[in-house]
Parts: structure tokens; C-alpha cells; sequence
């Protein structure tokens, strides 16, 4: 339950920060549009701080959220890639063999059922006899 709170809490966060980045940015523009070009110099330079502080921002809750991911998943004891694949490996490994011994198999039991109809046929004619 706290990992899930936690990421809620990162994710309202992520929205909060670009919510309050845009509010920010069109009020400043706002303000600057009726000034002179120094006033759009100036708002120019606002837009540019904004949009760095939500590129900071942002890969910091990039960061937490991947940090949340990672917990969540390691929680789950996946394999890995590594693993998984060392896994299908081994089992169409096994899957080989397994097809082999069935025809091993197939084939002992022919012999088998060969050798007691022959059997069966020697009783018969020593029977017989």
C-alpha cells in the first residue's frame, strides 16, 4: 500500500509542478505583452527559466517514479531478460529431449508388442503341436 501511495503522490506531484509551471509562465506573458521590448526580452528569459525548472523537475520525478518501478517490480521477483531467455533455453532444451526419449520409446514398445505376438504365436503352435 505505501508504494502505491507514494507513486500517487509522484505522479499528483509531476502534474502539480507543470500545472503551476503553465500558470506561471502565461501570467508572466501576460504581464510582459504590454510592455516595451525590454518587457519581452525579460519575459523571454522567464519562459526560459520555467522551461528549465520543469526539465529539473521533471527528470526528478522521472527519477522517483523509476525508483518507484523498480521497487514495485523487485517486490514481484521477476526474471530478468537475462534469465528469461536462459529459461526458454533450457526449456526447448528439455523439449528436445523429451521428443527423443517419446520416439525411444515408440520404438521399444514395437519391439515389444513384435516379440510377444511372436510369443504368443510359438505358445499357439506349441499347442498346437
Amino acid at each position: 500500500m505505501a508504494t502505491t501511495e507514494l507513486f500517487k503522490k509522484v505522479l499528483y506531484t509531476g502534474v502539480g509542478v507543470v500545472s503551476t509551471t503553465t500558470g506561471r509562465v502565461k501570467k508572466s506573458i501576460e504581464g510582459l505583452s504590454q510592455k516595451s521590448e525590454e518587457a519581452e526580452v525579460e519575459g523571454k528569459k522567464i519562459v526560459e527559466d520555467m522551461v528549465e525548472d520543469v526539465k529539473t523537475r521533471s527528470e526528478s520525478v522521472s527519477t522517483q517514479f523509476k525508483k518507484i518501478i523498480d521497487t514495485v517490480l523487485g517486490q514481484f521477483d521477476f526474471p530478468n531478460r537475462t534469465e528469461a531467455e536462459k529459461l526458454n533455453a533450457k526449456i526447448a532444451e528439455l523439449e528436445e529431449k523429451l521428443t527423443a526419449k517419446k520416439k525411444t520409446v515408440r520404438k521399444t514398445a514395437k519391439k515389444v508388442v513384435k516379440e510377444v505376438k511372436e510369443t504368443v504365436a510359438e505358445v499357439k503352435d506349441s499347442i498346437k503341436k
